[in-house]
């Protein structure tokens, strides 16, 4: 929720526009004399709503503080960690270099980060400005009322086209019916994460319209792959043709989720539409297990965490249909299993998890930085093969060249099956018939041009 209110306050040196293709924002156009180097040229009508003008400083400021600033520990300092240099030139002109060639930093540069003003924060300090924020997007901070909501007011300084809504709610609303009963009783007008047991009720209301797209967000079982039984490719492609993944999509999931072979969706960039899931054949799957050295006097045994309790459902249905294929499975729910264990590199050799991905590039080199490349984030699994295919595509500078590449790397990693590949997820939205908002791809939502009607 925070990061749609960010979308809404502040703005990018870029951003995507409906069709994920990337337009300027607080840039107006850049250069790159080199494939490590990127000159930016920045708008010069700009002001932030305190009225500090925007220039080339703040650009700065806000990328020092997320690598540097111990305190504010930014959860965005691993997706910049590929930047050598921020400097400036002039007070409208930035100078990147990076450490390795990069095709998505433009991307990252339209979706990961918000440029912040200097002065306010080197006034306010981190604490008061996450209280106040200072952006210069079209949405100004009003009111933070702790635990229910935070208000928005139109900024009428707005460069362009005004926004039409004088001011915006973001409701926090933990329980899905609650959320659901709001928006039938006219509370709030988007309703967002949707699961799909709720459309039912909502496609019977004559004032509210269930929204779905294909969306960006991939589940996949993650494993350790360095040693033990995972270490086995064999025993990994067991896993894959074991679990009836379009059961799962159309019977638990409503039909609301389709099935993939790879770590991202068909709507992200670097899709392979080649490289197919795993069908459903557990005779194949045993038989891979049986060539592994399991079988009834040797079983399988794996320990199978998941952390988010609305996934209990599909974590029973996948050890299921992994214990008719022979594999002992003891299913554990633990909340903090993901940032107790598997983020600090602890997971044992007999454990899995569910893993999920909302891909903020809408790239591929989002995911596998953050899953399957030992020079990011790869700690259960890597190979130089695949480093040195996952960096040739990332930097491509051709688009053609780079899908290319992101098609030989995805028929190597169906074929290790790193993960045990699961199903992309559409996002559904309940809509209020009296606005005329549409769903993005990305999941972003914008307010400035959205009518209602009353």
């Amino acid at each position: 929720m925070f990061a749609q209110i960010s979308r809404n306050m502040f703005d990018g040196l870029f951003r995507l526009d409906d069709n994920m293709k990337i337009q300027p924002d607080l840039a107006v156009s850049y250069k790159q004399p080199d494939n490590l180097t990127y000159e930016i040229d920045l708008r010069k009508d700009i002001v932030f709503h305190d009225g500090t003008p925007f220039t080339s400083a703040d650009v700065v400021s806000t990328f020092d503080r997320i690598v540097n600033d111990q305190k504010l520990a930014s959860k965005q300092r691993s997706y910049v960690s590929n930047v050598k240099s921020v400097t400036p030139e002039g007070d409208h002109t930035v100078r990147f270099v990076l450490k390795q060639p990069d095709s998505s930093f433009i991307k990252t540069l339209a979706t990961i980060v918000y440029i912040t003003p200097k002065s306010a924060i080197e006034k306010l300090g981190n604490v008061e400005f996450g209280k106040k924020p200072v952006g210069t997007g079209p949405f100004k901070f009003e009111a933070w009322n702790v635990g229910d909501s935070v208000v928005l007011a139109a900024n009428c300084d707005y460069r362009g086209d005004k926004p039409i809504p004088s001011k915006v709610e973001f409701r926090f609303i933990s329980e899905p019916a609650t959320q659901i009963s709001s928006l039938q009783s006219g509370e709030i007008d988007i309703a967002t994460q949707v699961t799909s047991d709720l459309t039912a009720a909502l496609k019977s209301s004559s004032d509210v319209a269930v929204q779905s797209i294909d969306g960006n967000q991939t589940f996949w079982l993650s494993m350790n792959t360095k040693d033990g039984p995972l270490a086995d490719p064999k025993v990994r492609q067991a896993l894959n043709y074991a679990i009836d993944k379009t059961a799962i999509a159309e019977q638990l999931l409503g039909g609301f989720a389709t099935p993939v072979g790879q770590v991202y969706s068909e709507s992200v960039f670097g899709y392979t539409k080649a490289v197919s899931p795993y069908p459903f054949d557990p005779e194949k799957a045993k038989s891979l297990l049986s060539e592994a050295g399991y079988g009834s006097s040797k079983p399988l045994k794996l320990e199978f965490y998941n952390f988010r309790a609305e996934l209990n459902p599909v974590q029973q249905s996948i050890a299921s249909f992994l214990a008719d294929v022979g594999v002992g499975v003891t299913t554990r729910f633990d909340p903090n299993f993901f940032v107790d264990t598997w983020q600090p590199g602890k997971m044992g050799r007999n454990q899995i998890i569910i893993r999920s991905n909302n891909n903020l590039l809408m790239d591929a080199d989002f995911a596998l930085g953050l899953e399957l490349d030992g020079t990011r984030r790869g700690m259960y699994f890597n190979s130089p093969e695949t480093d040195a295919q996952i960096a040739k595509a990332r930097g491509e500078a051709d688009v053609n060249s780079r899908q290319v590449a992101y098609d030989e790397l995805n028929k190597t990693l169906h074929s290790l099956a790193p993960v045990t590949f699961l199903y992309s997820t559409n996002s559904i939205y309940g809509v209020s018939k009296r606005i005329d908002w549409k769903p993005r791809p990305d999941g972003a939502i914008y307010l400035a041009n959205v009518n209602k009607s009353h």
